[in-house]
């Protein structure tokens, strides 16, 4: 089948990130969650014919695709491996703004947790068909240099006077994870493999390429992350954090800490069309309820409140 004939072709209707099929799986458990594994491999189907179309030679629709599918966006537990924190706050950020940088901001950033350290990890994308080397030799192309010097703009504003203190003030992070060491990472989305992976050579360049706080790689290493039925896509404006767009297999914490931060959540939901009717009223009571009353689920037992971790 080819390209103008697939059903999948066209990405832009009914909405950029639908998920052809998904609304009978979620309807069939509403208003219950759905499986992650039934989303995740739906998604990975129209995500890999996504990358395989000369549709996401546009940057725009890739970046609204993700913005609906945040759990593909690297970062969530951190890049420095599998942190058991969630993100603050339980979203990516979408075009997030580093104070006093006129230039162009990154197209998503996690700000994840550990113990001992805030990374907020900022992300950068291309387009799958940008290329890492010029023609048939092992020369870095030029889109690519051009590229990973935006990373390197990035990483001169965490080190340049203030700009620590401004970062944690104009994205409210809260005093307890303020206090945590503030260790940025930077990742870029570029190209596909098949542009090195057959070619030692080119391998063993690319290798090189990544400073020490950097992630380089390749749409295809995008895939559904850990838990990423929890997250979701906001921005972060001058009240606050608001939805962009929710997963239509979003699934929530019975903890209003989590949620309180965000505005938005109703009309997000509406928004969510491959998600059942039932499961979209579900969510925006249990929403109203734990923004309302953060300790909803919360017990008390000789003396003591304490909460039992629910998925909603």
């Amino acid at each position: 089948m080819t390209e103008a004939t697939s059903p999948a072709a066209n990405f832009h209707e009914p909405f950029v990130g639908h998920l052809p099929g998904y609304l009978a799986a979620n309807q069939a458990t509403a208003p219950g969650r759905s499986l992650q594994e039934v989303y995740d491999a739906a998604l990975m189907e129209q995500w890999r014919a996504l990358i395989d179309s000369s549709a996401s030679q546009d940057e725009r629709l890739v970046h609204t695709f993700l913005e609906r599918h945040p759990s593909l966006l690297p970062g969530a537990h951190s890049v420095d491996g599998d942190s058991g924190h969630s993100a603050f706050p339980m979203a990516v950020i979408s075009k997030p703004k580093l104070p006093g940088l006129s230039d162009r901001e990154p197209d998503f950033m996690w700000l994840a947790t550990d113990s001992e350290s805030l990374y907020p990890i900022l992300i950068e994308i291309e387009t799958p068909h940008k290329k890492w080397f010029h023609g048939d030799r092992a020369e870095i192309h030029s889109h690519f240099t051009h590229a990973q010097g935006q990373l390197a703009e990035w990483r001169a504003w965490f080190n340049r006077g203030h700009n620590r203190s401004a970062f944690l003030e104009h994205y409210e992070i809260p005093p307890e994870l303020a206090r945590r060491r503030l260790t940025p990472r930077f990742v870029l989305i570029y190209g596909r493999r098949d542009n090195y992976v057959n070619s030692q050579r080119r391998q063993e360049k690319r290798a090189e390429l990544a400073r020490a706080d950097e992630r380089l790689m390749s749409f295809d290493r995008l895939t559904p992350t850990k838990d990423g039925v929890l997250f979701s896509c906001v921005r972060k404006e001058q009240d606050g954090y608001r939805v962009v767009a929710v997963p239509p297999c979003l699934t929530i914490f019975n903890d209003g800490e989590d949620y309180q931060h965000v505005s938005g959540w109703e009309q997000a939901l509406d928004a969510c069309l491959d998600m059942a009717h039932s499961r979209r009223e579900y969510l925006k009571n249990q929403l109203r309820l734990l923004t309302e009353n953060p300790e909803a689920y919360a017990q008390a037992r000789g003396g003591l409140r304490f909460r039992r971790p629910q998925w909603l």
